[in-house]
């Protein structure tokens, strides 16, 4: 019965540590993982946008980008000019339903600030966006989806994103039922 013990702890020492081994919280691994489709960003940019990745948690196993509860989750990175001023601003959407309740994903902006700095600008929940240019702003309106028929729409003031307003995609989508009101 002591060697069966044994064997079995040595066993789940073994997967542990294997397991362990397999993920990590690395930046360098997590630059990789992350910008592995995307040409035309320098490297400070992605060792930047990493480093605050891993410190919100998000970790690479086995090439992919993981959670340490979920494990390896899907991810997608987007290249784009949001201010049109032929500098490439990063959004990041990684996440299920493990990680990021129930509307499936979580979405980060990244941009970098007239000092170089790069500054995280988003980070809740959305499954997808949509860039709109904005007659009067250098910056384009972002719609976010994954809320169903009521959609954030979040616009750009002095250089930060902040909410702005709902989009409805169908009548009354944003109303709030009569019944949920005062009670």
């Amino acid at each position: 019965m002591k060697q069966r013990l044994s064997l079995a702890a040595f066993i789940f020492m073994v997967t542990s540590l294997s397991a362990q081994a397999d993920t990590t919280s690395d930046v360098n691994a997590m630059s990789a993982v992350v910008f592995a489709q995307t040409t035309g960003l320098n490297d400070a940019f992605k060792q930047a946008v990493s480093e605050q990745l891993v410190a919100k948690k998000w970790q690479v196993k086995a090439g992919k980008v993981a959670d340490a509860r979920c494990g390896v989750i899907p991810h997608a990175t987007t290249l784009t000019d949001l201010n049109h001023d032929g500098k490439k601003e990063v959004i990041v959407l990684l996440g299920n339903e493990c990680t990021s309740g129930k509307i499936g994903g979580t979405v980060y902006l990244f941009t970098l600030e007239a000092d170089n700095k790069v500054q995280r600008q988003l980070g809740f929940s959305a499954t997808g966006f949509k860039a709109y240019k904005r007659e009067g702003s250098a910056w384009d309106d972002l719609l976010f989806t994954g809320t169903g028929d009521c959609q954030p729409v979040w616009r750009n003031k002095d250089g930060r994103y902040n909410f702005s307003h709902l989009y409805e995609v169908k009548p009354n989508a944003c109303s709030v039922p009569s019944s949920h009101v005062g009670g």
